[in-house]
């Protein structure tokens, strides 16, 4: 049996890089994708994420493991492997490290939906939370909108927010520390944190802003406010993902401010301009659970240049 290559996170991050990735997953969701809803197990201290997929041509599953203490150790916090499988042979193709995908796939996912939503002159990024996720939507916002070169970064720990401005600094970007309210008073928000308390309000938000909320995957998650929601345009990745799953979306339902008739759409109808911004003074929202088939998109793409390369070194 032929070996199953391994994908470092290095290997994805250098066979995708962030702009091709923005493409890709732009073109499967505007010619429409279908995904099964993942199984979460959760433990005392951590958590196990299977999430399975199909396209035309393969099948894959993402494992994962979630664990809240490991922040501040040597271990990360999310960790796993990624599985993809040929569709028509039914072998093995590669394995891939999952963090990378995830890393890679959610900032790329909120690129195809600002793109969709935000304002053309956006020129300032607002950043909640300190890990991976967090200057990698930087990344993905500029990489949709070219103009957007400011960032301001909150997080709850000092040192883990000059990290993150210090890396954005070196990727070209006039990045600088701030409050989570000063993050959410940018042209787009970017909140990538586990907070299970609201980050910010309705009045922090500045008329015109786009906001990705991309943190809380789970009911009892939430990164903003009730009136945050009663206030925007919704447009979520996945309805029925979004109503297992998005804390954000359905505290609002619980105080009374907002009902699950009022999204908008969902990623495909971004993807594929059938939902768009109304106005410059329109508040839009992208709601984002993650989907399974987020992460096929990209490994296929990361296993199919990977074996070009063997092909022609």
């Amino acid at each position: 049996m032929q070996e199953i290559p391994w994908l470092t996170a290095q290997d994805v991050a250098d066979l995708v890089p962030m702009h091709d990735a923005v493409t890709a997953l732009r073109s499967a969701f505007a010619a429409g994708v279908s995904h099964a809803p993942r199984l979460h197990l959760r433990g005392a201290t951590s958590e196990f994420l299977v999430m399975p997929a199909a396209g035309p041509d393969s099948f894959g599953t993402k494992l994962v493991t979630v664990v809240p203490a490991n922040a501040g150790t040597s271990r990360p916090i999310i960790q796993g492997v990624y599985a993809l499988f040929d569709a028509a042979t039914g072998s093995p193709v590669a394995l891939v490290d999952a963090a990378a995908l995830t890393t890679l796939r959610t900032p790329a996912v909120s690129a195809v939906a600002t793109d969709a939503l935000a304002r053309r002159d956006v020129r300032t990024i607002g950043v909640l939370g300190t890990g991976p996720q967090a200057d990698a939507h930087a990344v993905a916002v500029r990489t949709v909108r070219p103009g957007a070169n400011s960032v301001v970064v909150a997080g709850r720990t000092r040192q883990h927010v000059q990290a993150v401005v210090d890396k954005l600094i070196g990727a070209g970007f006039d990045a600088r520390p701030g409050t989570f309210a000063d993050a959410a008073a940018c042209d787009v928000v970017c909140a990538c944190t586990r907070a299970d308390q609201p980050l910010f309000q309705r009045s922090d938000v500045r008329p015109g802003a786009h906001l990705n909320l991309v943190g809380s995957y789970r009911l009892d998650l939430r990164e903003v406010a009730a009136d945050v929601v009663a206030g925007s345009t919704v447009v979520v990745d996945d309805v029925a993902a979004a109503k297992a799953e998005a804390g954000d979306l359905e505290y609002a339902v619980r105080e009374g401010m907002w009902t699950w008739d009022l999204v908008a759409g969902d990623l495909c109808d971004a993807a594929a301009a059938r939902v768009t911004r109304t106005s410059d003074q329109e508040i839009t929202l992208f709601k984002s659970v993650g989907l399974a088939v987020q992460d096929l998109v990209v490994a296929q793409l990361a296993a199919a240049r990977w074996a070009a390369q063997q092909v022609n070194p």
